[in-house]
């Protein structure tokens, strides 16, 4: 008959291996050998683990290692930051600048706006200004074309008269009167003037003096007669003794129906001319005749 000696619940092992436990057939071993033999097999890989110990060495190195490390890693660590602190610093007054700069940027923005906008009026203003001035000066080129046209027309018709006025000049007759050139000069402009003359060139020197007049229609009050128009040319020349010789030609026509010219007689010409010299000497004579009166009053008494 065959029986197990023995079984386990829990099967031992030896460095992972399973100790295989044959059953055996029982061949007359007393049972307390058995237990012996079971007790000694199970003790067995305990007493060859414990008997063995492992090398430690290499785990404790690499520890050493590892802990060294972490040190040195902490050491950074606190480097890294102690540095974030500074760098932090440095952003945070870096960031304040910015937002300083940002509110003076914000500011001269508003204020170039402001400053941007008055200009842009008075820009505006300007060109305004500048349109108008380019307006008249349009109508100021227009109007000085016109000039330069009539001037050119003056000019020709001045050449005319003064063609005409030579060519019968050298039967003019001279009038010397007793007075420097300066004093009768201004004598003649005066008679000119009061009579509605306005000149239309003129030409002063120290030796000499000659006018020419625009052509007038004679007023009913003047020295001319109604219905006659007249242009005269004056000579002045400065003679010995304080003298100076006096010339006036006058182109005196008479207006006919329709504007039609008529021509007058010398002797109507030659008392024209008359006229006007008596006018001078009129003006010449009224500062003499002024005089008296006032040292009259002045001295109470009368002339000797």
């Amino acid at each position: 008959m065959k029986f197990n000696i023995f079984s386990l619940d829990r099967v031992p092992t030896i460095d992972s291996h399973p100790i295989v436990i044959r059953e055996q057939p029982s061949q007359g071993i007393p049972t307390s050998a058995w237990h012996l033999v079971q007790i000694f097999l199970l003790s067995l890989p305990w007493v060859l683990l414990t008997g063995c110990p492992p090398d430690n060495t290499p785990i404790l190195e690499e520890n050493e290692q590892i802990k060294k490390q972490i040190v040195k890693q902490e050491s950074i660590l606190k480097t890294l930051q102690a540095g974030n602190r500074v760098l932090q610093e440095q952003i945070d007054l870096l960031n304040q600048e910015l937002r300083e700069k940002e509110n003076k940027f914000a500011k001269q923005l508003e204020l170039s706006q402001q400053t941007g906008q008055g200009l842009s009026t008075e820009k505006q203003n300007l060109l305004q200004h500048m349109t108008a001035l380019t307006q008249e000066n349009q109508k100021l080129q227009l109007e000085s074309q016109k000039l330069k046209g009539d001037a050119q027309w003056l000019r020709k018709q001045r050449e005319i008269f003064r063609q005409s006025l030579q060519a019968n000049n050298q039967r003019v007759k001279v009038q010397k009167l007793p007075h420097k050139l300066p004093d009768v000069t201004k004598a003649a402009l005066r008679a000119l003037a009061q009579n509605g003359y306005t000149l239309m060139a003129k030409m002063e020197t120290d030796q000499k003096s000659v006018f020419v007049t625009e052509r007038k229609d004679s007023p009913s009050s003047s020295i001319e007669l109604p219905g006659y128009r007249n242009q005269y040319l004056v000579e002045l020349e400065v003679h010995p003794n304080n003298q100076t010789a006096l010339k006036v030609k006058a182109q005196y026509e008479k207006m006919g129906q329709g504007g039609k010219i008529l021509e007058v007689g010398d002797k109507e010409v030659t008392e024209i001319e008359h006229r006007f010299i008596q006018a001078i000497q009129q003006v010449l004579n009224q500062p003499k005749e002024k005089a008296k009166p006032k040292a009259i009053k002045k001295n109470n008494q009368p002339p000797l």
